[in-house]
């Protein structure tokens, strides 16, 4: 039968995988194989126009910075939850540097899409909005937080 335990083991299982699918894909675009690729996929042929290349693996850096910082987070507050701590500061906190990632993110992404397609700006705003929710979702277990602490100071 499926529970919340298994439900938690699965995203944490999940995180842990787009961890490293992040940390090879980082490794891979640092290869000149992968900065071709991804210059095939951007032009279409056989023309290689290396400034741009090297934009789009800067674009990419930047990108991987705030999102693997925030899959860390993520996987931290999975394994809290793992073990019961569910309403703690410590929680709060990670959930705040989450939605700070993802707002760097959709700043990153913004300003990508001037230069490259502006579908870009349509992902950046859908960052931003994840990013707001992930505001309020902090602020609801913070004050959880604080009512379970002064639930304890009750006799």
């Amino acid at each position: 039968m499926w529970n919340s335990v298994r439900s938690v083991k699965l995203s944490l299982a999940c995180t842990r995988l787009v961890i490293l699918m992040a940390a090879i894909s980082a490794v891979l675009v640092a290869t000149p194989f992968g900065r071709a690729i991804i210059l095939l996929a951007i032009d279409g042929s056989n023309r290689y126009n290396i400034s741009v290349g090297y934009l789009i693996v800067g674009l990419y850096y930047a990108c991987c910075i705030p999102a693997i910082a925030a899959l860390l987070l993520l996987d931290r507050l999975l394994s809290n939850i793992m073990k019961g701590k569910v309403f703690t500061d410590e929680n709060v906190k990670a959930l705040r540097i989450i939605s700070w990632c993802c707002f760097a993110e959709a700043l990153i992404l913004a300003a990508a899409a001037f230069y490259f397609a502006p579908i870009l700006f349509a992902v950046a705003v859908v960052t931003a909005f994840f990013g707001l929710i992930l505001r309020v979702v902090k602020n609801v277990i913070d004050a959880a937080v604080a009512l379970k602490a002064e639930s304890d100071f009750t006799i």
